[in-house]
């Protein structure tokens, strides 16, 4: 039996519920780059799971108008839905972010993905900065909401649009860890260029705020690591790691025939394919970025 009014719209069991606060500390970690087709939704969903998987409690925010977080855990086409509230709903003052909360799944209207919440994205998230314009302290939109999913969850992961426009500056502005995406292009490396200034940008503006975003992980997703296939594409990802050092996640994420499959079944990567070569290194990555739960 469903209740349609319950987190998870039409298709969600009544007995879910969102987890308490506990005032645990909440990792905010939004996935950017100024440079669309970067990878950064298939990470934000493959990192997601596999933090859900081991134990750990985690939401996604789709703030992307594209809406692939969203297709990808369960939640084809949200705007369609009358039951959920998506996040130009939370804009619009129709709801807050605790309200959007609604359980991933493994296909629409499939399986719960335990510990695994999304905040859904609409397509009305175009119109953003037209929304937007008049409205005081425009930037800080998304900090005065962020404070109802601190102390529910470990991690909230936050996928962006590609582009630095105000949508992304209220990201970062609420922001504890920047994901920076990129392939190994120089188109990418430069686009990472774009949004490392605009993080020092936006410390410099708002630094009376205090805790600010900082550029803290870089995810190299489909990656080309057969020296057959081109030099262009190894010496590219050679500067990235000279240039950003540690930062640079370890391993790459090579390319995969996997991932339009996994996105077609709308199941993140690693739970569509577990044993595939990439969703094994993205395992390796979320080790590496300190999203497993203690044992």
């Amino acid at each position: 039996m469903t209740d349609p009014t319950a987190p998870g719209g039409s298709f969600a069991p009544s007995v879910l519920t969102i987890p308490e606060d506990t005032g645990k500390k909440t990792r905010i970690i939004a996935a950017c780059n100024k440079s669309g087709g970067s990878v950064k939704t298939t990470s934000v969903t493959a990192l997601a799971a596999l933090a859900a998987e081991s134990g750990l409690e985690v939401a996604v925010i789709d703030a992307d108008d594209q809406r692939d977080a969203s297709h990808i855990l369960g939640y084809d086409d949200p705007d369609a839905d009358e039951n959920l509230l998506t996040l130009w709903d939370v804009v619009d003052g129709l709801g807050t972010l605790e309200e959007a909360l609604v359980p991933a799944r493994k296909g629409e209207g499939g399986e719960v993905i335990p510990r695994l919440w999304l905040v859904p994205a609409s397509r009305e998230l175009d119109n953003f900065d037209l929304r937007m314009a008049g409205e005081q302290a425009r930037e800080l939109w998304l900090l005065k909401h962020i404070t109802s999913l601190r102390g529910r969850f470990d991690v909230v992961f936050i996928d962006c649009p590609g582009d630095l426009k105000l949508i992304v500056t209220g990201v970062l502005l609420c922001t504890d860890e920047v994901m920076a995406c990129v392939k190994s292009q120089e188109k990418e490396i430069r686009a990472l260029t774009e949004l490392e200034s605009k993080i020092t940008s936006l410390r410099h503006d708002f630094q009376y705020l205090g805790a600010l975003p900082k550029l803290r992980w870089v995810v190299v997703g489909e990656g080309v690591t057969d020296k057959n296939q081109g030099k262009v594409f190894l010496q590219a990802e050679a500067q990235l790691r000279v240039a950003y050092g540690d930062m640079v996640l370890t391993p790459t994420v090579r390319r995969s025939v996997k991932v339009p499959g996994a996105y077609s079944a709308q199941i993140p990567l690693p739970m569509f394919a577990p044993n595939e070569d990439a969703s094994i290194e993205y395992k390796k990555i979320a080790a590496a970025m300190g999203l497993y739960a203690a044992a």
